[in-house]
């Protein structure tokens, strides 16, 4: 069971779940991972660039991880003031091991021997999610969302399902808090997950996605409140009719890194960074870099940063990082096979009076690049054509 920020954000709500947590334990063996209370890891982000922009990726790393500490010990001790015994660990006390990648570290390893030995002793184990420790011995944090991570690498060592429990009953056809008319979708592919995840998507994390893939691991995502019983269920699902399925949004940058004249050298770097990076809709050739970066990222002011600086460096003829814009995408399937939903994309957001910057598209996206202000009206004007309206 995995309870984001937002589950946990106070102690009412951390008695809420301590409650729920209690009640499933009397059926069944439980582990449970939590993310930070509510805002805790943007506040602390906030902290250390008040003192250094960027700082340390290390101390970022310890630093962070301190909001998942607070949490796991906190609903230890709530789940006992409701008569039953739990103990908190770490990522690292609970045998995750990662690479030695601040900030964005990949699990290699679960050893989940203090998991079952507290099993044994009868205790709910309740697990800080986000982090693991390095072959260094070092801390390490997964990237934001990688308590969903956490979660589901746990459950493929321990041959557990995987509940995620957050403030929505599942993965919407839209931000449900944005788009009254946004409707829960019963089952979605991994594929189909994994894409809305990357074009900005906040209920699961690409990368837990994709160990649950390459695990078998069925994910269900439900709403922390148990008097809301909807859910979506994530895994090998029946194939999905062409169309759209759901709308996105992310805030991202424009990186675009030109060269001069073809420089093998130079390309392998920029490959190297954008890589580092994890740039949206990446374009790598002799001619330079371009490609999309999402402001989700802690890191993103730093990438950005990095990206800007080759402005300095022979053999570039321009490097830039543009203003924050709006990628609001159309999630689904046989979209490349679909050339009239471009058209009507276009057609949508022209009559809604939003100027199409960038239309970008692979297999199962269709992507706009507008005005960071027209996010949410671009979003609202894609989902009454693709979704709200008559079946496509």
């Amino acid at each position: 069971m995995k309870f984001g920020g937002s589950s946990v954000a106070d102690l009412e709500r951390l008695r809420r779940v301590a409650r729920r947590v209690v009640a499933r334990a009397q059926e069944r063996k439980v582990a449970v991972v939590v993310s930070a209370m509510g805002k805790t890891t943007n506040n602390l982000v906030a902290e250390a660039c008040a003192l250094l922009d960027p700082p340390p990726a290390r101390e970022l790393d310890m630093l962070m991880t301190t909001g998942e500490r607070i949490s796991m010990a906190l609903l230890a001790i709530a789940i006992a003031a409701e008569g039953r015994t739990a103990i908190s660990l770490t990522g690292s006390q609970c045998g995750i091991i990662t690479n030695h990648q601040a900030g964005r570290a990949r699990i290699v390893e679960v050893r989940p021997f203090r998991v079952e030995d507290e099993w044994a002793e009868g205790h709910v184990v309740i697990v800080g999610g986000f982090a693991g420790v390095s072959y260094k011995r070092e801390v390490t944090t997964l990237g934001r969302g990688g308590s969903d991570t956490t979660a589901v690498a746990l459950a493929a060592a321990l041959g557990a399902d995987c509940e995620i429990y957050s403030d929505v009953d599942g993965v919407y056809s839209g931000d449900p808090r944005e788009l009254p008319a946004a409707q829960r979708i019963a089952a979605l592919s991994y594929e189909e997950m994994q894409a809305l995840s990357r074009a900005g998507a906040k209920v699961l994390h690409a990368q837990a996605v994709e160990l649950a893939e390459e695990r078998g691991i069925a994910i269900y995502a439900r709403h922390s409140d148990p008097a809301i019983v909807g859910e979506t269920v994530i895994r090998t699902n029946p194939a999905r009719r062409s169309g759209v399925c759901a709308v996105t949004t992310d805030l991202v940058r424009d990186v675009e890194v030109a060269l001069t004249a073809d420089d093998p050298e130079l390309r392998a770097r920029l490959r190297g960074e954008a890589a580092e990076a994890g740039l949206l809709y990446l374009r790598c050739d002799r001619g330079g870099l371009s490609g999309l970066l999402s402001t989700r990222r802690t890191d993103a002011s730093a990438l950005a940063r990095r990206f800007a600086g080759f402005a300095g460096v022979a053999g570039v003829a321009r490097a830039a990082v543009s203003d924050e814009r709006a990628l609001v995408s159309c999630v689904g399937a046989g979209l490349e096979d679909r050339p009239e939903l471009f058209r009507e994309a276009e057609e949508a957001l022209a009559a809604a009076g939003i100027a199409v910057e960038a239309l970008l598209t692979d297999a199962r996206t269709l992507s706009v690049l507008v005005d960071a202000g027209q996010r949410a009206a671009a979003a609202a004007a894609l989902h009454a054509r693709f979704i709200a309206g008559p079946p496509r």
